[in-house]
């Protein structure tokens, strides 16, 4: 056998050796659970869905019912969407606490306050990391290349079929229904897939400007999964709130890993 290859077979022993010993045991790994959320306050992004309604009595009592669900995995610990070690969301979180600060219609207060508040926590946790996408390099190379209609293709599926289902799953459905179909496998596949099959393509023979915008969304959720892992100390229960573009992949990278027990939320959602 080559020298290069006893090297690499020894490397390899090596490290799986000192991953078994540094892994926890079962009962030290914390637990992972990921909720994706949608913009209480609507937003500028390219799905945003019409959510006028959400300070109604009806709303504001199914937000309620969707937060007692959620209190049944018993966090220890709640991170929301929000830049990763800035003090201003726990500064607000603790004036909610006193009865100093009234909810903003946004799902990190109206979740994340709510629920972090009911189980006692004494504090909330940030952990995104924000990542600028070359879209405007994207957006020139289709036109340099009179190719925008790949990009109007995009955005008219997006319109007529992932917003018109979106759209009529919020309008027909309590939230926490709701929140079960936008957390379940094909949503989270549709999601996923606007970046495989249709951005990825976008580009030419020595031209990866497509794959250049998905690779940096994926380094963004790289990057934020590495800010939850240094918040999450053994024998946790963490209940990650983010945006669903986000935990599509976030469940991806803590389903596959061996060293948390991920937990799938909607085992709590479902009645």
């Amino acid at each position: 056998m080559r020298p290069t290859t006893l090297f690499i077979i020894a490397l390899f022993a090596n490290l799986t050796f000192s991953f078994a010993q540094s892994n926890p045991g079962e009962e030290q790994k914390p637990t992972i659970a990921l909720l994706g959320t949608f913009h209480f306050a609507g937003s500028s992004d390219l799905i945003a869905l019409d959510v006028k309604d959400l300070k109604t009595d009806k709303r504001q009592g199914e937000i309620q019912d969707l937060v007692t669900a959620l209190a049944k995995f018993k966090p220890t610990k709640i991170i929301l969407e929000y830049p990763y070690q800035k003090n201003r969301l726990d500064s607000l979180y603790q004036e909610y606490r006193e009865g100093e600060h009234q909810l903003s219609i946004n799902e990190r207060q109206q979740l994340g306050f709510r629920l972090a508040k009911e189980l006692g926590h004494n504090h909330i946790y940030p952990a995104d990391h924000h990542l600028d996408l070359p879209f405007d390099e994207l957006m020139a190379f289709l036109e340099e290349n009179e190719r925008m209609n790949e990009f109007q293709a995009m955005m008219e599926y997006m319109k007529s079929e992932v917003m018109v289902s979106m759209q009529n799953a919020y309008d027909s459905a309590s939230l926490k229904e709701f929140f079960v179909w936008l957390n379940s496998d094909r949503s989270d596949k549709m999601n996923k897939n606007l970046y495989m099959e249709r951005i990825n393509k976008m580009g030419a023979e020595n031209n990866y400007i497509g794959s250049d915008v998905v690779s940096k969304w994926w380094e963004r959720n790289f990057k934020i999964m590495r800010n939850i892992d240094e918040i999450m100390e053994p024998n946790d229960r963490v209940l990650v709130l983010f945006g669903q573009g986000h935990t599509s992949l976030l469940k991806d990278f803590y389903r596959d890993r061996d060293d948390v027990i991920y937990t799938d939320i909607l085992d709590y959602l479902k009645d």
